[in-house]
């Protein structure tokens, strides 16, 4: 029996965007693909490199097509070939043409023990797409004589165009992505309000947390559940994405990290921080998370150690701002107007934004 459903992805919202979909598309699926116009490389990753897109992949293969008429840059071209190496069953093509008409299709498609479940929407594999724009798609389940017609229908077209689809590591596709730039937002043209590069006051709230030890992997910070919920938009009982970038020091925006949220017996909820990675739990202090959620639903943040001259200004704010027992972890949650003025040297505040 054949079902059929439309979605609406909405700028930040903690639920219902397109990656969240495609890696749920990802358990229990046998094999699929992709067709997108274009990918930047926080999107690629975010969907390539999941966790849950990996143990899918081990065992089924995935045919991913990507154009480059537009946004697909260097650093795009380069994460695809890295994922396309990393991951056996993993076959990247790129469509590449010398037409005037614009390469635009973005669907994908899994195979499951029922049938088909195909994905048809106007999300691209960038961030913007994945979660961070204003999007719709459809998700149909389809079985017997209908999925084979998409079946057949995909093949076809794929065999139609086998002559524009070249490998991802041809030198003429980077010659090609050179020319672009890797971010959806340079497709607004001159809009009336142009969106910020950087942190402004009217971003949505920041949180700043005590990061506990938890044993020795205490890179899976655990969080309350108000801020579980309540600031990074997971919900007990399910697992959710997130998208974070880490700030360093001298202001560098790291590599998109894509988490799943984390609950355990103990009631404990945790994602996993790229920064504190490789890091001891420090013996004099505790490491203070500062982190901004952004109008996109993605995720900006600092782990300051306490050796670090960044540490007096969040351990004050702290101190100035925390009503609850003395022997719990620390969490503020606050505007980004409130966080500046107490930490007016933050490299959060000129870190560049995350492209869509």
């Amino acid at each position: 029996m054949a079902s059929s459903e439309i979605r609406f992805q909405d700028p930040g919202a903690d639920a219902g965007y397109l990656l969240e979909t495609l890696i749920q598309c990802c358990v229990g699926a046998r094999s699929g693909g992709a067709i997108f116009a274009w990918t930047n490389s926080s999107g690629a990753k975010s969907l390539l490199a999941d966790e849950t897109f990996v143990k899918f992949v081990k065992s089924g293969a995935f045919d991913l097509v990507v154009g480059v008429d537009s946004i697909t840059d260097e650093a795009a071209i380069k994460m695809l070939i890295e994922r396309d190496v990393a991951l056996a069953n993993l076959h990247v093509k790129v469509f590449l043409h010398e037409e005037r008409a614009l390469f635009h299709p973005k669907l994908a498609w899994f195979e499951t023990k029922k049938g088909l479940i195909l994905i048809v929407g106007s999300g691209n594999l960038t961030m913007g797409g994945l979660r961070g724009n204003w999007e719709a798609f459809s998700v149909s389940h389809v079985e017997g004589a209908e999925a084979d017609s998409i079946r057949n229908r995909l093949s076809s077209w794929l065999k139609d165009w086998d002559g524009l689809l070249v490998p991802v590591t041809d030198p003429r596709v980077m010659e090609r992505a050179k020319k672009n730039t890797g971010n959806e937002r340079s497709l607004r043209g001159a809009p009336k309000k142009v969106p910020p590069e950087t942190v402004t006051d009217e971003e949505a709230s920041v949180l700043v947390a005590e990061i506990p030890a938890a044993g020795v992997r205490w890179s899976q910070a655990n969080f309350d559940l108000a801020n579980y919920e309540g600031f990074f938009g997971a919900k007990v009982g399910t697992q959710r994405r997130i998208s974070l970038y880490s700030i360093s020091e001298s202001g560098d925006t790291g590599e998109v990290e894509s988490r799943p949220s984390v609950e355990v017996a103990s009631q404990n909820y945790r994602f996993e921080l790229a920064a504190a990675r490789g890091l001891d739990y420090p013996s004099d202090g505790r490491p203070i998370g500062a982190f901004v959620r952004l109008p996109t639903g993605q995720f900006l943040y600092m782990l300051v150690m306490p050796d670090s001259p960044q540490h007096a200004a969040l351990e004050s704010f702290l101190d100035a701002r925390w009503t609850g027992r003395a022997d719990r972890m620390r969490r503020v949650r606050a505007s980004v107007a409130e966080l500046r003025s107490a930490w007016i040297k933050s490299p959060l505040w000129t870190a560049k934004l995350p492209k869509l």
